[in-house]
């Protein structure tokens, strides 16, 4: 299979670095965040939000529009690197990347939005049989943009319902990451990913953009409210997201 099929192996070690990666995005050191001016107005998190509010597109059939989504995912990653986690944002730059290659030399008419972009590669015949996607592809580069923040967005809503950080994280990774994980990816989560966890009042003056000495529970609401906003803008579009890539058989679901 490897003579046939030689991106499953780049699609293997790529993920194991996935999963780090997820690792360090979750457990945003408190620390991070201390130096950064701070506009009392926006938290990190409403700005994340505004960013993804006009990718879906406001027509009654809802589409997912291409160049915003990966302006959003860009203002993203951006935001990830503002937090200290460095190698985080290298790694959604570089999905970004994948997907800008063909959205560079696609036809104005077949990149506007995700489906047809998707089916244009597709018909290029770069991807495996059965879903399997080739790791280089603007296919795998939004796959996996789109599990990172499905795993953020359940983290972020358990975090809501009051839920401990690290249960909140394992919740998360069981509904969003775990499906595509074998028994040695999933023990590495539950053994170092729960060892990294900081409390929940940490994380939420981290994703507010508070130094913690200025976190207080005007601060705290505030975030929450921000959260709760980013979760209703992002669940939508995850789920046209996911659809598409159900519709056109790209939904690579091996496991690592």
């Amino acid at each position: 299979w490897r003579r046939h099929f030689p991106h499953r192996q780049g699609w293997k070690k790529r993920n194991i670095f996935y999963l780090l990666l997820l690792i360090s995005f979750a457990a945003v050191p408190v620390q991070s965040i201390r130096g950064i001016c701070y506009d009392q107005q926006v938290t990190r998190m409403e700005k994340v939000a505004r960013s993804f509010e006009p990718v879906l597109s406001q027509s009654d059939d809802q589409k997912v529009d291409v160049a915003r989504l990966l302006a959003a995912c860009r203002s993203y990653a951006e935001l990830t690197q503002e937090m200290g986690q460095t190698a985080v944002a290298r790694d959604m730059e570089s999905n970004i990347r994948k997907a800008e290659r063909l959205f560079s030399v696609a036809p104005v008419h077949e990149r506007q939005y995700l489906a047809s972009l998707l089916e244009l590669e597709r018909k290029r015949g770069m991807h495996g049989p059965g879903g399997e996607l080739s790791d280089s592809s603007a296919a795998a580069g939004l796959l996996w943009l789109r599990r990172s923040i499905a795993f953020q967005t359940e983290l972020y809503s358990a975090l809501l319902r009051s839920i401990d950080p690290k249960e909140a994280a394992l919740e998360a990774y069981r509904s969003q990451v775990q499906p595509y994980h074998g028994w040695m990816l999933r023990r590495l989560f539950t053994t170092k990913f729960l060892s990294m966890m900081p409390p929940r009042r940490d994380m939420l003056a981290t994703l507010g953009g508070f130094p913690m000495n200025e976190f207080g529970d005007e601060e705290e609401k505030t975030t929450l409210q921000d959260l709760e906003h980013l979760v209703l803008v992002w669940r939508p579009i995850l789920s046209h997201w996911k659809r598409t890539y159900e519709e056109l058989d790209l939904e690579d679901t091996r496991q690592v």
